[in-house]
């Protein structure tokens, strides 16, 4: 038995002593000096380091280390919490022995995870476990775990507000909204039902394979801090659209550990990966060299880890903690599954053709035309005609000034002037996590990201669907991207409002 349990944040009472002893350590944490292994900002800097930072050449190599859209992503976030675990649990038995406080909180005390899938769609009444737990949405907390004496500033606590892009990183904040007790994402976000659907954890990198696995494409003994032909289905949903969801801080990937929530939510994806094994007995996680790779951390103490740890110290059985429930909010409700591929242009069959980005403000309709004027081409846009070859639907080019504070919906060919279109017509998401101009160039995402985001999907099953259920219209083709949580219209007008937008959208024929 395991000798620490991580808990379900989304059912705890708002000051469960779990929680409050996280909020004394995050604040304790935060006084430390940046320099200190052990503070906050060092331990978020790990991960990322925030645009705007203006700090000297080079950066420290144990700082932006986090990999995403490669085989690392699951086994490195596993250790980095376990270490910054540690770390709070260090800094809970200082402030309790300074304070007199018995039983020792910190003998028992393990990370909490956020269960945002725990409800299914249409939970009745809010949909609190798309919310974001009680305690980070309260500005101020009790200073006492017994809840007596004054209310003092919580720390869990970012405002939800707007602000200009050159104050992304001065002021502490999450998207518009997202402090309510109303979902940040709805449930298919949310849900993990897609990636739990896999059986294989990585597969071969390039060409025109399915994509994602459940764990991340194989980048062999690289560990790249974003590739966006590599993420894994968890990954993308829910990991990137959560992040999407809350927005803020969290919405970028460089500056998102300086959320508190980020901790609980990575504490959630790392539940999904023995929950995955535990499905079926020929599920497996990677051999070499992926058991190899070291990777550069630090313990309670501020040291480095001596010998570096490595996969194959994250993957034994005898791992000091547990998750309170291995089934509960797992993805055992149904949701419709975007079919990702790795984009492979070998002809392009019809296009958009807008000549500068497209705002994604709002639900926005991209029509498409014939890239020539084939007769296949031509067959397609009239009736739907596939291809023996396939189809695959690619977004361009997706980017913010400032995370948007949602995922976008991508639709083919819905019908028109009828509000968010039914699942008839869904194609896939769009993220726009690590495709922000706040992200800094010292991490290689948003503005280092070149061309932004770009994802793509084999189309040619829903285009068929739609063909023999009679939804095929005729010209013009569209492709509707549809924001999943709609800005209010007050912050929707202000000049702070950010800014998403597409550069183009093709579909291909291999």
């Amino acid at each position: 038995m395991a000798k620490y349990t991580r808990r379900d944040a989304s059912i705890m009472n708002t000051w469960d002593p779990v929680l409050y002893w996280y909020a004394r350590a995050v604040g304790e944490m935060q006084k430390r000096n940046a320099g200190d292994p052990t503070s906050w900002v060092f331990q978020a800097r790990m991960h990322g380091v925030e645009g705007g930072a203006n700090l000297p050449p080079p950066i420290p190599k144990h700082w932006n280390q986090c990999p995403h859209g490669g085989w690392y992503f699951l086994p490195w976030h596993r250790a980095y919490i376990w270490y910054f675990e540690r770390i709070v649990r260090a800094t809970i038995k200082k402030i309790a022995a300074a304070e007199g406080i018995t039983p020792d909180p910190s003998a028992t005390w393990a990370l909490p995870y956020w269960n945002y899938a725990l409800d299914p769609a249409g939970t009745e009444p809010a949909f609190t476990s798309r919310a974001l737990p009680a305690a980070f949405r309260e500005p101020q907390m009790p200073s006492k775990p017994d809840g007596s004496g004054p209310l003092v500033a919580n720390p869990l606590y970012l405002p939800d507000s707007r602000v200009p892009e050159q104050d992304f990183w001065k002021k502490p904040h999450r998207g518009e909204g997202q402090n309510s007790a109303h979902e940040v994402v709805d449930h298919d976000a949310a849900s993990p039902y897609c990636a739990m659907q896999l059986d294989i954890f990585s597969l071969p990198k390039g060409g025109m394979v399915p994509q994602p696995s459940f764990g991340s494409a194989n980048s062999g003994p690289d560990m790249p801090h974003f590739d966006r032909q590599g993420p894994g289905q968890l990954e993308l949903t829910p990991h990137g659209l959560i992040h999407d969801g809350i927005g803020g801080w969290m919405g970028a990937v460089s500056g998102s550990a300086r959320d508190p929530i980020f901790w609980l939510h990575h504490a959630n994806i790392d539940r999904f990966w023995p929950s995955w094994l535990k499905r079926d007995v020929h599920r497996k996680n990677p051999q070499e060299p992926w058991l190899s790779r070291k990777f550069i951390l630090f313990d309670e103490s501020g040291s480095q880890v001596q010998p570096e740890p490595t996969p194959r110290d994250f993957v034994k059985p005898d791992l000091d903690y547990e998750y309170e429930s291995l089934d509960k909010g797992t993805g055992q409700h149904p949701v419709v599954c975007a079919q990702q591929v790795v984009s492979a242009e070998e002809r392009v069959l019809v296009t958009s053709n807008p000549g500068h980005p497209l705002s994604l403000a709002e639900p926005t309709e991209v029509p498409l035309e014939a890239a020539d004027d084939s007769s296949q081409a031509q067959s397609f846009l009239a009736s739907g005609d596939v291809p023996e070859t396939g189809l695959i639907l690619t977004v361009k080019g997706i980017r913010s000034n400032t995370p948007p504070g949602t995922p976008y919906r991508v639709y083919l060919n819905p019908p028109q002037g009828e509000g968010q279109p039914d699942n008839d017509y869904f194609v896939g998401w769009v993220s726009f996590f690590g495709a922000t101009d706040v992200e800094g160039g010292h991490h290689g995402h948003g503005e280092g990201n070149g061309d932004g985001n770009e994802f793509s999907y084999d189309i040619t099953d829903r285009v068929r669907q739609l063909q023999e259920r009679g939804l095929w219209t005729q010209d013009p083709l569209t492709v509707s991207i549809v924001p999943a949580t709609p800005a209010p219209s007050e912050f929707a007008a202000s000049p702070y409002a950010p800014r998403p937008s597409v550069e183009h959208v093709i579909i291909t024929t291999r």
